[in-house]
This record gives C-alpha cells, sequence and structure tokens, in this order.
C-alpha cells in the first residue's frame, strides 16, 4: 500500500503543513524517540510543539480557532508523526476523537466552551471507552450513568485510557439504558473535566496512575 504522503494532487497549503511536520519529526521526535520510549518519559517538549504548531486544532473549524483542515491532512500529519514515534501519534489521535465528537454532534454551547481552548492544545481530550473486565467490547460496558436532578452521577471503572494523566477533558463512555432496542444505542458519551495528574484529582474521581 503507498504512503499517504505519496497522494497526487496535495494542494500546496497541505503540502506546506506536511513539510512543516516532516521537519518537526525529523529535528525533535527522531532523535530523541528511543531514550523517552525506553525511559518510559511523557514526551512533554514534543507535545509543547505540536501545540505551538496548531496540530492540535488541525480540524477543529476556524471560527473556533483551529486550522479547519481536511481529514485527509489530519491523515497525512498522523503518519508523520507516527513515522517518527507511534506513542506521540495517540497523543494527538485522542484529543482528535474529543474534538471530532465535539465538532460533529456537541451544542452549540459545549462547541464555543471548549473548542477554541482544544484548538490552542490548552485543553487536551482523552475517550474513555475500555474497561478492565472487558477490554474494548463496547456492548458489555458496565460504568453507568444515571440522572440525579438536572445532574447525572458516573460510577464504573475504565482502563487502559491513552492520556488519562495528561488531559483535562474526558469523553467518558457509559451505559444510561434509556430504552435503545440494542446495547450500543444505551450508552452516552459524558464530557467530564478534570485536573492532570493522579490520584483522587476531584471528588470521587481517582486516577491510579500509569501502566508501566
Amino acid at each position: 500500500m503507498a504512503r499517504l504522503a505519496q497522494t497526487a494532487g496535495l494542494t500546496d497549503v497541505q503540502q506546506e503543513i506536511l513539510s512543516t511536520v516532516r521537519g518537526f519529526v525529523d529535528k525533535e521526535i527522531v532523535p530523541y524517540a528511543q531514550e523517552l520510549e525506553h525511559g518510559d518519559v511523557y514526551p512533554a517538549d514534543i507535545v509543547a510543539g505540536m501545540r505551538e504548531m496548531g496540530l492540535f486544532g488541525l480540524m477543529i473549524p476556524e471560527e473556533f480557532g483551529g486550522l479547519g483542515e481536511s481529514l485527509l491532512t489530519y491523515a497525512l500529519v498522523v503518519e508523520e508523526i507516527a513515522r517518527g514515534w507511534m506513542s506521540v501519534s495517540g497523543v494527538i489521535n485522542t484529543h482528535f476523537i474529543v474534538a471530532y465528537m465535539l465538532r460533529q454532534h456537541g451544542t452549540r454551547a459545549q462547541q464555543e466552551r471548549y473548542l477554541p481552548r482544544m484548538a490552542t492544545g490548552e485543553v487536551r481530550g482523552a475517550f474513555s471507552m475500555s474497561e478492565p473486565d472487558l477490554g474494548s467490547d463496547v456492548a458489555a460496558i458496565k460504568t453507568r450513568a444515571r440522572r440525579d436532578g438536572d445532574d447525572y452521577v458516573i460510577d464504573g471503572s475504565k482502563m487502559w485510557l491513552t492520556n488519562g494523566g495528561t488531559s483535562n477533558l474526558i469523553a467518558v463512555l457509559a451505559r444510561t439504558d434509556e430504552g435503545g432496542e440494542k446495547p450500543h444505542q444505551n450508552l452516552t458519551a459524558f464530557l467530564v473535566e478534570k485536573p492532570e495528574g493522579y490520584g483522587e484529582v476531584a471528588p470521587g474521581l481517582s486516577i491510579p496512575g500509569k501502566i508501566e
């Protein structure tokens, strides 16, 4: 299969973005990836560099401060990042999932609250689906959310959450049992804001620690 970067008909803007990212990967990721990977060190400087380039807002609409680029451009950028170090592509991919969900399905109020800060990387997203007893079997999710007045109370455990400790906005997939005919129709993604870090980061919310 041909690499996406060899796709014909790329615009000048796409080629410029790709060239900039390729140079960043060669200079800032490739020389340090092996040391950071073996040391199990979070690539804070690399993430800061991606923020500076605007990559966290690559597909966020311009009206919210993003670059407003296409899925193809995003795929090209992720391919280049993964070439340097696959783990770093996970940092941007989980953020993308949450930003894209908000862009496509969020309310206007949610979009205005989160997308401008997600575009700058001030708010970084993570998607919480997998659970300790069932992996990524979405239909078997046990984490539940029950309505309590105007709020919801979420009860359950998640695991294998990329960016779990370093994100500050998590889209948590939980069972709501609201009458859907199929299991997946009774699931809702809840936006949970939290501080970065490990331990009990907020009342009732504990991030146990990174998986070695």
